[in-house]
């Protein structure tokens, strides 16, 4: 169960979502999508990503591959995210578990253990992908490099700069529309050499949330596990 959350925790900046839509992003994709791909496009789309994105839904599959090439039960699930820093990562299959973020505090709610586990965002998420949720400068917090476009999708890879980071890399599937860029797949390395692979569907922009959506109140009787 440790393991779970280790990974989950990992892979919440999965995070990822769709552009916003404002006269200067769409004038700007617009172009993406005119124009012929060249080697830099990927980060070109991630940096247009990174800025313009502002909250959003969506559906997702995952699945997670070891370095023996044998992979895991696929797992499913729907996530939210909303600037700076909030969102909600839910696993609904094979089992269930919510990873939620005020922006300060994350819970992690394990529905069969009935076990909430409580961390600073900061030492939680410190070295992970999902300082590209937080909204911080991704050039300063990784390098970024070009890989060649696949399957219609602008890629580019994203080494964290930092040598106590739970991964190695984190590959990101993106397209360009007219509405702005879309992130469709996301592939992530971690430190015990498994390939999780993230498909994004459904995927609804610019949602407003309302006010204490990304607060989380543990159950009546769950355990309460306070991480230092």
């Amino acid at each position: 169960m440790i393991a779970r959350y280790k990974l989950a925790a990992a892979l919440l900046p999965a995070l990822l979502l769709a552009m916003a839509s404002d006269p200067c992003t769409t004038a700007l994709a617009q172009a993406a999508v005119n124009t012929p791909a060249k080697p830099s496009a990927g980060v070109t789309l991630l940096n247009l990503w990174v800025k313009s994105t502002h909250s959003a839904r969506a559906s997702f599959t995952q699945t997670v591959v070891d370095e023996s090439g044998k992979a895991s039960a696929p797992s499913a699930g729907y996530f939210e995210f909303e600037r700076p820093g909030k969102f909600r990562w839910v696993y609904t299959k094979p089992y269930h578990q919510d990873i939620i973020s005020d922006g300060q505090t994350v819970w992690t709610y394990d529905h069969d253990l009935d076990q909430v586990t409580v961390s600073v965002q900061s030492q939680a998420l410190s070295g992970t992908p999902a300082a590209l949720l937080a909204g911080e400068d991704v050039s300063k917090l990784f390098t970024l490099s070009p890989l060649p476009s696949t399957s219609g999708l602008q890629w580019v890879q994203a080494v964290p700069r930092s040598k106590d980071s739970s991964f190695d890399w984190v590959r990101m599937g993106l397209k360009p529309t007219p509405r702005g860029p879309e992130l469709v797949e996301m592939q992530l390395r971690d430190a015990f050499r498994r390939t999780s692979t993230i498909v994004f569907i459904n995927t609804q922009r610019n949602v407003v949330f309302a006010a204490g959506s990304f607060h989380f109140k543990a159950p009546q009787g769950a355990s309460v596990i306070q991480q230092p």
